[in-house]
């Protein structure tokens, strides 16, 4: 795998959890700008009011919904990349693709570190066998 494609997987790995801070400063932002018209003693109080509310909940509601597409994409793109990975075994696999798709953003951070950034150029290495003692020979 490209240094440049696992730069990109980084970014959005991250990008759920960037959006959601932005969500989260917005919808504070917009309760402040709720209070200060509130407390300025605006003519139509109740219309401002609505107008921020809503104007600020929307944009909210934008927010949280790219950071949970981007979240989903980033999922769906690992846990294929875990099952056309032949240099893992069966069960290492179902672990991953359970952990990605009931863990969803913690697991995707920990996949990227775990797995992503130890993947060597050309993408995955054709029979990589674990190292036995026994089977051993020099």
């Amino acid at each position: 795998m490209s240094k440049s494609t696992k730069i990109w997987l980084g970014i959005f790995t991250f990008s759920p959890l960037l959006v959601s801070i932005l969500a989260i400063i917005a919808f504070i932002g917009t309760f402040m700008a709720v209070a200060s018209t509130a407390g300025a003693g605006h003519q139509n109080p109740p219309d401002e009011f609505l107008g921020l509310f809503f104007g600020g909940f929307f944009t909210f509601f934008i927010l949280i919904l790219l950071a949970s597409l981007a979240d989903l994409g980033v999922t769906i793109y690992y846990i294929i990349d875990i099952i056309r990975d032949e240099s893992v075994d069966e069960t290492e696999k179902i672990v991953w693709a359970l952990a990605l798709f009931f863990g969803s953003f913690i697991s995707t951070v920990v996949y990227y570190f775990v797995r992503i950034l130890n993947k060597k150029e050309g993408n995955i290495l054709k029979n990589n066998k674990k190292f036995e003692m026994s089977g051993y020979d020099n």
